[in-house]
């Protein structure tokens, strides 16, 4: 049986940060927040995981992962976050990395990175394979990976430690975090078995005989243990000769079954049997009867998943009321199991859970690291943003800047006025920048320094968006229920002028964003609305999952499809543009998205001073 043996190291922490090296049961591994957090904080969201980690049904590497997936959402990591871990599975080593997190693994002379960013994988582990959990932070320490296996070198992790300690690196470990684990057999002292020393017989002397004096024998009987001794066997035998031996023996055999004592243990043998019979009877009847009841539930299921993938076409509602019928069957039979059953189970919540993914299109996926603003600016971050084909703006209002990304590219280009501090929302057309802001009106910048005030005094409530279609600009005010229009004129830009058309009831109470492709779409937190020509169109989505939420919306005119982001549920789904549901698309990091657009098969995920990718294919 393999046996975990770690050493750990911690260097200083990080000013607005947290990184901490943990072992909790059969889990081990380093959390770490660059930035974010308190060390207090940090303590807490690192007891809470290690708690959920503990709490969790893990059997297998899918499990796993989910479980640590999960975890992330309902702890609200910051988006900065560097995890590895792993568990100890049997014989297995099961691993994840986050963000910043790396592990590394050595196998005899063999060394190498194992895992980087959002990824996991499992594995067989043997004697003396080592692990290293860590963070980015041990490359700025020690170097790439040739320069980490020649300082681990084939040295316990005590060793390791050690020399670790031995270095002076002053600041230059700040945030860094490791955990060196070694595997092994654990050592059995039961195993030992100690030498048999015969005792020493004097020459000359002969030694008594043992015979006659054995241990009982112990003969098991269900309910009683009866010893039985051997008969005493005398140092001289008498032999008898004919038949006065048979009735010799047949006299006392039949004396003996009239004795009382005989009685008692034929009683007892019978006894036990019966006892035997009647709990082990009973046993397998109960199997029998288990046995059963998970088969006829695997049919009820089978038959209720295949009427849902029948309904689901023209009835959505009907066939996820059979999947919720399904889930509650099987919610109660393991309930009723215990951990009695589990794989059995465990298969039919599968069946349920790849059912309904097939039925909602629903799809789980990773994303990857897309651009990183502090590369230009160690203080940058993004809340709001504009897209005009390759290029996308980026509000930060808190350094007076907009930011132009080339997606195709990767060069950005910085504007920079000090009116940016209270913007409320941009635009982008033409590659010119807009901006907003409720003092005084609506600016563009003519240079990367300099801005012209297109709009003044827009007379507006609450910008919650805008966006600028054929020049014209659209300003989306929750404060007045309406969309303003600001029409290309011949000297510049027209007073506002409402977009709705008369005898409507406009309700944007929770307006959170506005997409334009000729049509107009709405999102609020409750729905989607969709105009043309001021005028509200039949327009009403029907979605798979329950308790939908619209933070954001989002298509253009060169985008055949309608994208809407859902932070609660970690989703964004995908509709027609005459709002039919076509496929959901899951992942950890929409939850911590504060905007998002789609660009050549991409969805990009804009969170705090990062972008992120999720494929669409």
């Amino acid at each position: 049986m393999l046996v975990a043996r770690p050493e750990g190291y911690k260097g200083k922490q990080y000013e607005n940060g947290f990184s901490e090296f943990f072992i909790a049961g059969s889990f081990y591994g380093i959390l770490s927040f660059e930035d974010g957090t308190t060390e207090e904080a940090g303590k807490k969201s690192l007891e809470s995981f290690k708690e959920g980690l503990l709490s969790a049904d893990i059997q297998n590497l899918s499990s796993f992962e989910h479980t640590i997936s999960d975890l992330i959402l309902k702890l609200n990591f910051p988006a900065h976050v560097g995890l590895a871990v792993g568990m100890l599975f049997q014989e297995a080593l099961y691993v994840k990395t986050v963000g910043d997190g790396q592990i590394y693994f050595r196998r005899a002379a063999t060394f190498d990175t194992l895992l980087s960013g959002d990824k996991m994988a499992s594995g067989y582990l043997k004697q003396y394979d080592m692990a290293i959990f860590t963070t980015t932070k041990i490359q700025d320490l020690i170097g790439k990976t040739e320069d980490i296996q020649a300082f681990v070198e084939v040295a316990k992790p005590a060793d390791i430690l050690q020399k670790l300690h031995d270095q002076e690196y002053g600041d230059e470990d700040q945030g860094f975090t490791a955990l060196f684990v070694e595997f092994g057999q654990a050592e059995d002292p039961t195993s030992i078995v100690p030498t048999q020393i015969a005792p020493e017989i004097p020459i000359g002397t002969s030694s008594e005989s043992t015979f006659g004096k054995q241990p009982p024998v112990i003969v098991q009987v269900p309910g009683a243990n009866i010893p039985i001794s051997p008969p005493p066997v005398s140092s001289v035998v008498q032999p008898l000769q004919g038949s006065a031996l048979s009735e010799s023996v047949f006299s006392k055999l039949l004396g003996f079954i009239r004795t009382k004592q005989f009685t008692i243990i034929v009683a007892v043998v019978i006894l036990a049997l019966l006892t035997w019979s009647v709990v082990f009877g009973y046993q397998r009847r109960e199997v029998a009867k288990i046995k059963a009841r998970i088969q006829e539930i695997n049919l009820d299921v089978d038959k209720k998943l295949s009427q849902a993938e029948e309904e689901s076409f023209l009835n959505m509602d009907q066939s996820l009321i059979l999947i919720s019928d399904a889930k509650t069957q099987v919610s109660q039979l393991k309930k009723d199991l215990g951990n009695s059953y589990v794989d059995e189970v465990s298969q039919l919540e599968s069946k349920i859970q790849n059912s309904e993914s097939k039925i909602v299109k629903k799809e789980s996926k990773d994303f990857d690291e897309f651009y990183d603003l502090t590369l230009e600016n160690k203080d940058a971050k993004g809340t709001i943003i504009a897209k005009e084909n390759e290029l996308v703006a980026i509000l930060d209002a808190d350094q007076k800047s907009i930011y132009v990304l080339n997606v195709d590219s990767k060069a950005l280009t910085q504007y920079t006025h000090k009116e940016v501090a209270s913007a409320t929302a941009i635009g982008f057309y033409n590659g010119d920048v807009f901006f907003i802001t409720k003092e005084i009106g609506i600016y563009k910048f003519t240079s990367q320094s300099k801005v012209n005030t297109i709009v003044k005094d827009a007379d507006v409530k609450n910008v919650v968006d805008m966006e600028l279609y054929n020049g014209n600009i659209y300003v989306l005010d929750e404060g007045d229920d309406e969309v303003y229009k600001f029409l290309v004129t011949e000297g510049g830009y027209s007073d506002k002028r409402p977009y709705f058309g008369t005898g409507q009831t406009i309700d944007l109470s929770g307006a959170t964003s506005i997409a334009i492709d000729s049509a107009i779409y709405i999102s609020k937190k409750d729905s989607l609305q969709k105009y043309l020509s001021g005028v509200r169109e039949s327009f009403s989505p029907e979605f798979p999952t329950k308790n939908v939420e619209f933070d954001q919306v989002f298509t253009d005119k060169n985008t055949e499809q309608l994208f809407v982001l859902d932070t609660k549920n970690a989703s964004v789904y995908i509709l027609s543009k005459e709002g039919e549901y076509q496929r959901q698309i899951q992942s950890s990091i929409f939850a911590k998205a504060s905007a998002f657009f789609v660009y050549n098969d991409s969805i990009y995920i804009l969170s705090q001073e990062k972008i992120y990718t999720v494929s669409l294919e």
